[in-house]
């Protein structure tokens, strides 16, 4: 073989070779070193530490560690900037870290100083570009501890109240605190100029807080000076919170929904209609109030555009339970209709036979009884309740 061919293939290989590997490089390289020598390598290269807190069932951590991480761009700005480590939040030391600075939400991306102190931090998944602009916040002036710093001091600036809470929220972090400091420190008086309405706007969410309380109050004049569809929405969105809290558990009490409905008597706003329904129908499922709920229920249903398969299976459960009238119970059963054209799971076909039997319709009763009776075997559920709502179906005569 002519050796120039031979030296012709040789260098192609190589070529090959660099070019796989230089391929093989993009994204982040994280490195496996430990906290404690992280800390040292920073303090040598005058570099952040950039922490990619992960957990290990996070679905937002897989998708940016199968796509965010794996862009050349990102590997190569981090790979200069950065030292960069991986931490798992729920082993030590990450679960430690965790703790110290509240972490809830993951991932948390963390930009640490040689000290161990975090000047910045953003979390869940970002694309791309996100990631790079985080990574340029976290060695600019205006990153969280700068801006937390110039906060603590005493500033108050318009300017500082957005960037301060524009940063804590991409951080999920509290502002309920900064809220509270500044109108602790603000005259009353004040309490509806510029600087306090972006702050209020921003930042409260607490319904029974004195700033929230005070929009309450003088509802008309911050819409004269604002808007009313913003300072509305406002009001909208604190108590919607407030009894999404109560819905899912965190204060289950009737006074809790009593103190809400009595909240918004207050005033009129957009949408009021639609968290009246909300407030009603809680209060009604509190109370065994059963004729009340199918009303409230029915009426959530249709301003709220309610489509989650598992919350219209719970309204039309508690139809076929306690609701005796036909009315309702055939507008349950057009719900779980729709819910079926998507979702042919044992309990929506169970939910929609139950419904159908009570409603006196036996023939679609034990038809879609069979139908859950089979779903429920292909899915591996325990077959008990399926068999015995079947065979009450075909028990009637």
């Amino acid at each position: 073989m002519d050796p120039k061919i031979n030296m012709r293939c040789l260098l192609l290989f190589f070529v090959l070779l660099t070019s796989f590997s230089l391929e093989a490089q993009t994204g982040v390289n994280f490195s496996e070193i430990t906290w404690e020598e992280a800390q040292i390598q920073s303090k040598q290269e005058g570099k952040l530490i950039f922490v990619f807190g992960y957990v290990t069932w996070s679905e937002p951590c897989a998708v940016m560690d199968e796509y965010t991480f794996g862009d050349a761009e990102v590997g190569s700005y981090f790979k200069n900037q950065f030292i960069n480590i991986r931490m798992d939040m729920e082993d030590f030391p990450g679960v430690s870290i965790a703790e110290d600075l509240g972490i809830t939400a993951f991932p948390a991306l963390l930009f640490v100083n040689d000290q161990g102190e975090v000047v910045h931090r953003g979390c869940g998944a970002l694309d791309a570009d996100e990631l790079l602009s985080l990574g340029e916040k976290a060695k600019g002036e205006n990153n969280l501890s700068e801006l937390l710093k110039r906060y603590n001091q005493g500033e108050k600036s318009l300017d500082l109240i957005k960037l301060l809470s524009e940063n804590l929220e991409s951080a999920c972090m509290d502002r309920e605190w900064i809220a509270e400091r500044y109108f602790d420190q603000t005259d009353r008086n004040l309490w509806m100029d510029e600087t306090s309405w972006v702050m209020l706007n921003l930042n409260v969410s607490d319904p029974y807080s004195e700033p929230f309380q005070y929009l309450m109050s003088y509802h008309d004049m911050f819409a004269l000076k604002y808007g009313k569809d913003t300072v509305d929405a406002k009001i909208y969105n604190v108590l919607i919170d407030q009894l999404i809290g109560i819905y899912e558990g965190e204060d289950l009490t009737y006074f809790a929904t009593q103190s809400l409905r009595h909240l918004m008597r207050q005033i009129d706003f957009n949408d009021k209609s639609e968290l009246v329904s909300l407030v009603e129908l809680k209060k009604a499922d509190l109370k065994n109030d059963w004729k009340n709920f199918a009303i409230y229920a029915s009426k959530v249903v249709v301003e709220q555009q309610v489509t989650d398969p598992d919350q219209l299976n719970e309204f039309a459960w508690k139809f076929y339970l306690h609701v005796p009238e036909k009315e309702h119970l055939e507008n349950a059963r057009k719900w779980m209709e729709q819910v079926l054209d998507q979702y042919p799971y044992a309990t929506f076909y169970d939910t929609y036979a139950s419904l159908s039997f009570k409603i006196g319709d036996q023939k679609e009763a034990i038809k879609y009884g069979k139908k859950a009776l089979q779903a429920a075997e292909v899915q591996g559920e325990d077959l008990f309740h399926y068999k015995n709502q079947l065979e009450l179906f075909q028990l009637r005569k």
